[in-house]
């Protein structure tokens, strides 16, 4: 047992690899926010502030009091001066600009910031991130909700997503960006369509209407995409956007999971939900779980589902709708999966 010790005790003391080194990272990251008069966020310096260093890999900021105005937020400042700070001697221009950041920061997997007022600004140098970090550093899940992302913000994502810019992000969370709108998607798609390691995507309460149908549906159709995921709950899709989405879920050879709940869609809207039931029966579908929670199709748009949820058809495993259908439509479309939540344990309410 003391040998042991004695040798996970020379393994702790090592010196770090190259981009590996965390105090040299604070050192670089204080020294801009210096430079830049751009107030350091605590939550990122006291990550390192333990001797024993227990930091894993991921960087969660939030305010603590998310309604609180008065409370700092890290801004578009803060974002750029912590992506600059992990990317930085990998920045092109660092040595003319920063030279003081003279190494990169690589442990760094995953990015939460939540509440943070960061914008466009500061989502771009964020997208700049994953596009300059190449084999580097290898951000795989990024986290940016209620953030005031608007379509710059989503360009700028949509560049460092498409083909052979990025190949490390696996999770992109967009929950909340009110301000992203259909605009916003678009232009995220614009690169996602080529994008072939994402595996899951999360807009809900985005502010997106019919028109993005059209582009999520061109994503889809992308033969190589590896999206399994997609989260679109809290919008306003409508008929007409599921009708265009259709199209490419008809397509495509990946998607496990969508969420399509509270999207307006409703018992007028018979032509699309009989085009969805239609693409969820093409053979080659992969299409397990949906969820069309709090859309009030009525009995019209329940019946043009039905066709799907055909008791042979053992591919769907969850298939969630609102509870205010009649009965017997209720039961003849609810799918729950093993332990998953729906059905009768709970009843749906339309989300305001």
């Amino acid at each position: 047992m003391p040998p042991k010790k004695k040798d996970g005790g020379k393994k702790a003391n090592a010196e770090p690899g190259e981009g590996e080194d965390p105090e040299a990272f604070l050192a670089q990251y204080k020294k801009l926010c210096k430079v830049t008069a751009i107030p350091e966020c605590e939550q990122i310096t006291q990550a390192f502030s333990d001797e024993e260093n227990p930091y894993a890999g991921q960087f969660v900021i939030h305010p603590n009091e998310p309604m609180d105005p008065t409370e700092p937020r890290l801004g578009p400042g803060g974002a750029r001066a912590l992506a600059l700070s992990i990317l930085g001697s990998l920045l092109p221009q660092t040595k003319e600009d920063f030279p003081f950041l003279t190494t990169y920061f690589k442990p760094v997997k995953s990015l939460r910031i939540w509440w943070s007022n960061i914008g466009d600004e500061g989502c771009k140098p964020l997208a700049d991130l994953l596009r300059l970090g190449g084999a580097q550093i290898q951000i795989n899940y990024l986290e940016l909700w209620d953030n005031n992302i608007g379509p710059a913000g989503a360009l700028a994502l949509g560049r460092s997503l498409m083909v052979g810019s990025n190949r490390s992000l696996l999770t992109l969370k967009l929950d909340y960006n009110r301000d992203l709108g259909t605009e916003g998607v678009a232009a995220l798609c614009r690169g996602l369509r080529t994008n072939s390691t994402l595996k899951q995507l999360h807009l809900p309460y985005c502010n997106i209407d019919s028109g993005a149908g059209a582009p999520l549906s061109e994503m889809l159709t992308y033969t190589r995409l590896g999206l399994t995921m997609l989260n679109l709950k809290g919008n306003q899709l409508r008929g007409e956007g599921l009708l265009d989405l259709c199209k490419g879920i008809e397509k495509n050879r990946s998607l496990v999971d969508l969420d399509l709940s509270d999207n307006d869609i409703g018992e007028e809207d018979v032509e699309a939900l009989s085009a969805f039931a239609g693409a969820l029966m093409m053979p080659t579908t992969v299409l397990a779980n949906i969820s069309l929670l709090y859309n009030r199709i009525g009995v019209d748009g329940a019946n043009a589902l039905l066709p799907a949820l055909d008791p042979s058809n053992k591919r769907i495993q969850q298939f969630l709708v609102d509870e205010t259908l009649p009965p017997p439509l209720f039961e003849a479309l609810s799918r729950v999966s093993a332990g998953g939540k729906g059905g009768k344990k709970k009843k749906g309410k339309k989300k305001k």
